[in-house]
């Protein structure tokens, strides 16, 4: 993937999160029925093939909180939380988001809050979680992505690997 000068900081930023990473669980969300809201779903599915001992992600839905046991079991170090986000940028834009601006209501939540599901998965895992979210360009009922959201998917899932590939053992 070629990183642009937009993008750098962008890569940067998840990149620092994922540095000491031993083991990591990434968690899509989204509703398959909204179109662009599925983003989440289509970056795991993306990094299905890829899964290995240092790799595990779920396709988590509209219901994360479902897989808070399945993701503890493995021990990860870090968990990423994958979903659609208001950031009045242009669609496929993404970031790491802050908690603040989680509560605040920039992360498309489902049926629990992003921050409970975080809070529950870092104090019965103890890991690391980060949220990424993805501007969506429309959240119409529709099977159908945008093309600007399925290249981000396909970028998110490659800067993934290329950062779990390069973990240390």
């Amino acid at each position: 993937m070629r990183t642009t000068r937009k993008a750098k900081p962008l890569s940067s930023n998840l990149e620092t999160f994922l540095k000491d990473a031993t083991r990591v669980v990434v968690i899509g969300m989204g509703n398959e029925l909204r179109g662009d809201d599925a983003v989440g779903l289509e970056i795991v599915r993306n990094l299905k093939n890829h899964q290995s001992p240092r790799l595990t992600v779920y396709e988590g839905h509209m219901t994360p909180e479902a897989f808070i046991a399945p993701a503890c079991s493995l021990k990860p170090s870090h968990l990423l939380i994958i979903d659609a986000a208001e950031l009045k940028r242009r669609p496929g834009t993404w970031r790491l988001l802050s908690r603040e601006e989680i509560q605040t209501g920039l992360f498309t939540t489902h049926y629990l809050p992003a921050t409970a599901v975080a809070d529950e998965l870092s104090h019965r895992c103890g890991t690391k979680v980060a949220f990424l979210g993805v501007q969506p360009k429309s959240r119409e009922i529709t099977f159908s992505r945008s093309p600007e959201c399925i290249h981000a998917a396909q970028g998110i899932a490659t800067l993934l690997r290329k950062l779990v590939d390069h973990l240390s053992p």
